[in-house]
């Protein structure tokens, strides 16, 4: 016997079907919270399991979003990337016209480490964010923001995920479901699938298929560029590799400005090209490992199409800054409630700042910024 997890109206079932029953491509195909009947289940049988599970969501109060007819009768909850549910005139508005966007890392049930975050933590923070009136976006909401100057709701906020985690699949994406949030993950696309790579366990492509579907956004981490090198052949110095030319023991020297360049620009090309494959994407965003970036870097993910970027600088967005900021909302020290407070005041950290560039870094408070520039590149570069 084997389980299969069905996830109806916000509730996440366990339905325990014969292996035999059920291909292995019908395993992962899911639409919103519907799962498609395997071949071999009859209509009845299928409609029988989804209106238990609707029951229990009406019982629980889970699944607030919005409910579409299905074709030939019935409904379904509609998926993660439906946000028409969303308020234009919120009991508390804090901000109009920008976006919070937030940045997490591991989310794993205890404290794994200190980056981690505590799952009980996170599920806090959705509470008090949904109890707050915050709403939450999905990438192309943000996207048509940043690019065209396009409306969001007050109080938006975009969840980001970065790396492409296996904890994302069995602990994020049950909670997504449960409290109706659009998301993306953004993965290092080439350890995806490919168990034996150093580091933290990453995703399946059949895991990333299933949660796509649901309305999980997945984009670019880089393909394989997610870490430092060195700036020459003592190594005392290293770079992000994505960020500027490097020490190439293969060449024996540091790479030339042309080299650096041709580098990143196979990385990311495969990368897109691989998330077009693989889940049909039809946009292109980063999110710089590490957050670092450099004018190269952003001329090169522009002549790619890349026009919407992230950083790990703190801030809030508004329309025409392309480079992103994101708050940190993932570690050990996280407090949800000051996660909010921090949120209700348009991501201001009490006048905290720090050195920028390295991940973690933030940002000084946003009444003293510079805006983005007509071109959407923020006029502070990541340092060295």
């Amino acid at each position: 016997m084997k389980r299969k997890r069905l996830v109806t109206a916000g509730a996440v079932a366990v339905l325990i079907i014969a292996a035999s029953s059920l291909p292995m491509e019908g395993q992962a195909a899911a639409e919103g919270v519907f799962v498609q009947p395997a071949p071999m289940m009859t209509a009845v049988q299928s409609a029988e399991v989804n209106g238990q599970a609707l029951s229990e969501a009406a019982k629980t109060g889970v699944g607030t979003g919005p409910i579409q007819e299905e074709p030939g009768g019935g409904s379904v909850q509609a998926p993660l990337r439906d946000t028409s549910f969303q308020q234009e005139h919120p009991a508390k508005v804090y901000y109009r016209d920008k976006v919070i966007a937030l940045m997490y890392h591991e989310v794993t049930p205890g404290q794994k480490n200190k980056q981690s975050l505590n799952a009980a933590k996170f599920e806090r923070q959705l509470i008090l964010m949904k109890e707050s009136g915050f709403q939450w976006i999905t990438m192309k909401q943000y996207a048509e923001f940043v690019l065209h100057g396009k409306s969001v709701p007050p109080n938006a906020v975009l969840m980001t995920f970065d790396d492409g985690y296996e904890s994302f699949y069995e602990y994020v994406y049950p909670l997504l479901l449960k409290y109706r949030v659009p998301a993306t993950s953004f993965l290092i696309v080439g350890t995806i699938d490919h168990p034996q790579h150093a580091g933290i366990p990453k995703l399946s492509w059949k895991q990333v298929r299933e949660m796509h579907a649901s309305g999980v956004d997945f984009y670019s981490h880089s393909f394989d560029s997610h870490q430092y090198a060195p700036l020459d052949a003592a190594g005392k110095r290293s770079k992000a590799i994505l960020r500027g030319p490097v020490y190439s023991k293969q060449l024996g020297r540091k790479e030339t400005q042309e080299e650096y360049a041709a580098r990143v620009r196979r990385d990311l090309e495969k990368a897109n090209a691989v998330l077009r494959e693989k889940i049909g994407n039809d946009m292109n965003v980063i999110a710089f490992p590490y957050g670092v970036f450099s004018p190269s870097l952003l001329r090169i993910c522009k002549d790619l199409d890349m026009r919407v970027s992230f950083t790990v600088l703190s801030g809030i967005n508004r329309p025409g800054g392309l480079n992103g900021y994101r708050v940190n909302a993932g570690g050990a020290d996280n407090d949800p409630e000051r996660l909010i407070e921090v949120m209700k005041r348009g991501a201001v950290p009490g006048g905290k700042t720090t050195a920028g560039g390295k991940a973690g870094a933030g940002r000084p408070a946003a009444s003293q910024q510079k805006p983005p520039n007509p071109q959407g590149v923020h006029l502070r570069i990541a340092e060295d």
